[in-house]
């Protein structure tokens, strides 16, 4: 009797020293700066449901490859995920010059994105080993502000009396491709590794990168072939008791070979343009909590390291090193029947001093929720849906710093998520 009331009384401060260190982690996030940049907070629709927390509570094959290669082992068992991403971005370019009273608003073309979402994970029985595989589409952001009459930044260049540079577009798409594998050290220790496999297509007209041509225009980087970049990740999952998991991991930089365009000048003179690119490094921290019947609840904390990479970094974008954290529960209602939400609190890697700037590339978003279900179609097949919003953000800034000028950029953005988990 006295054992067994000793056992309760620890299970009592397991779960209340759970919920301390979620409430302490949560006090610590608010107090920052928060984003995700161009870096997706999740994949597929259960991971996406739970607004991307799985760095130490794996839900499906998805979430368990995309953060920790350690929390496959996590997963009872052997799965296949295969589902698609629908994902629509609303996003508006406002500026003004007093001045010349030019003011005007214009919104991007952007349409209907796509992008697969394919995870494996295999769980050989009797073995320490767990091996998987996450495939995904990558960023799949467009940009298309037409010329405009009014709106100073979209009039034609004609100096003094315009400074604009025409109409606006840029696409950023890919896939990326990470081969991991983790392994028992113990029945509550497990660590894990692999790679980071992008091939990446990135066009932008204009260019401003680059230097202007004699005419005072931008030239175009629209014509090259995708480029590749590689980089590596470790994590480690552990799971104390049957009511808690902890996780961690670390993603290097992604290091991709130097973009090179064949552009031209108006009068069609060849040029060459290039720049150098990387991903950045990825912190991320987590904690699971099972002490709720039929209830799993994860907690997320990450940084990126935006202020040191190329391309994001230094004078060009300005982008800051920031952090982001996601918060998302599970709760199985009966034996064909779940349902999951989430929320992420994402600041933002733009100041809006380097708001013009990022006009090709406004990736301000800040505030998302999400809800998803499952149901199970069999005993092995689960049919899985979600949709993540994130609520519209603004950036405000000037035109090459001139008083009397500004430029706001304003984006709200939708995903919907299918797909299929296999059990195998």
């Amino acid at each position: 009797m006295v054992f067994q009331n000793s056992r309760e009384e620890e299970q009592i401060m397991l779960r209340r020293g759970s919920f301390l260190i979620i409430f302490l982690l949560s006090v610590l996030v608010v107090d920052g700066a928060w984003a995700q940049g161009i870096i997706f907070p999740s994949t597929g629709a259960k991971h996406r449901s739970m607004a991307g927390a799985s760095t130490a509570a794996p839900l499906d094959a998805a979430g368990a490859t995309y953060w920790n290669p350690a929390a496959m082992a996590g997963l009872e068992e052997s799965e296949i995920f295969i589902g698609v991403d629908f994902m629509y971005a609303d996003t508006f370019l406002n500026a003004g010059v007093a001045a010349t009273n030019s003011f005007g608003t214009n919104r991007s073309d952007s349409g209907l994105a796509v992008f697969p979402a394919v995870a494996i994970v295999s769980r050989p029985e009797d073995s320490i080993y767990t091996w998987g595989l996450n495939m995904r589409g990558l960023v799949g952001r467009t940009i298309d502000f037409p010329g405009g009459e009014f709106n100073p930044i979209l009039q034609p260049f004609d100096p003094p009396s315009s400074i604009g540079v025409g109409p606006i577009s840029s696409r950023l798409s890919g896939l990326q491709i990470d081969p991991i594998m983790s392994i028992d050290l113990s029945e509550k220790l497990s660590v894990g590794f692999g790679g980071q496999v992008t091939s990446m297509f990135l066009a932008a007209d204009p260019a401003f990168f680059a230097q202007r041509n004699p005419d005072g225009l931008f030239p175009p980087a629209t014509q090259a072939r995708p480029y590749w970049g590689l980089g590596f990740q470790g994590g480690v999952y552990y799971r104390p008791n049957a009511q808690m998991s902890l996780g961690a991991s670390y993603k290097t930089k992604q290091w991709f070979e130097t973009f090179e365009y064949n552009s031209k000048t108006a009068n069609g003179t060849a040029r060459k343009l290039s720049f150098e690119l990387e991903f950045p490094a990825i912190l991320s921290l987590g904690v699971g909590y099972y002490g709720i019947e039929n209830t799993t609840i994860a907690f997320d904390l990450r940084h990126f390291s935006y202020g040191n990479t190329k391309g994001f970094g230094g004078d060009r974008l300005q982008w800051q090193s920031i952090w982001a954290f996601a918060v998302g529960a599970e709760r199985t209602l009966n034996e064909r029947w779940k349902i999951s939400g989430g929320f992420s609190h994402n600041g933002n890697p733009i100041p809006n001093t380097a708001t013009l700037a990022n006009i090709q590339l406004p990736a301000i978003n800040k505030t998302a929720i999400a809800i998803g279900t499952s149901l199970a179609l069999t005993e092995r097949v689960d049919l899985v849906g979600s949709v993540y919003y994130a609520f519209p953000h603004t950036n405000t800034g000037t035109i090459f710093e001139f008083p009397g000028t500004t430029v706001e950029l304003k984006q709200e953005l939708t995903t919907i998520s299918l797909g299929f988990a296999f059990k195998l």
